[in-house]
């Protein structure tokens, strides 16, 4: 039985296997997009654990060369401007950090102050 068949409403049905494809590479987008922002940040305040979730992201960056080759050539140029974004310097507050939020949030909310160590 196709999925591309069409409906009683003349309506195509959805390709489900493309769908979970799709739905995939989105999700790895995602992932990829989110460690490497934790990445920059741990970085920034210079936590060793940037180390491990550095590798996490080259994980999910093979991942999606191996998988949807054409989309990772077409996002991988953007990647570095994204993550260098994401650094900041050690003794400066970024409204963007989360640790910088949360570090923030256990001084009393004093957002004034250096806040990356």
């Amino acid at each position: 039985m196709s999925t591309n068949k069409l409906s009683r409403a003349g309506r195509r049905v959805t390709d489900l296997p493309e769908v979970k494809r799709r739905r995939r590479l989105e999700n790895l987008l995602y992932t990829r997009k989110r460690v490497a922002h934790l990445v920059a940040e741990y970085r920034s305040h210079g936590l060793d654990e940037h180390i491990e979730l550095y590798l996490l992201q080259l994980e999910v960056e093979q991942v999606l060369a191996d998988e949807f080759p054409n989309a990772y050539e077409d996002h991988v140029g953007d990647w570095i401007d994204e993550e260098l974004a994401a650094e900041h310097h050690p003794m400066v507050t970024a409204a963007t950090c989360s640790l910088c939020h949360a570090i923030a949030l256990h001084n009393g909310g004093d957002s004034g102050a250096p806040l990356a160590a």
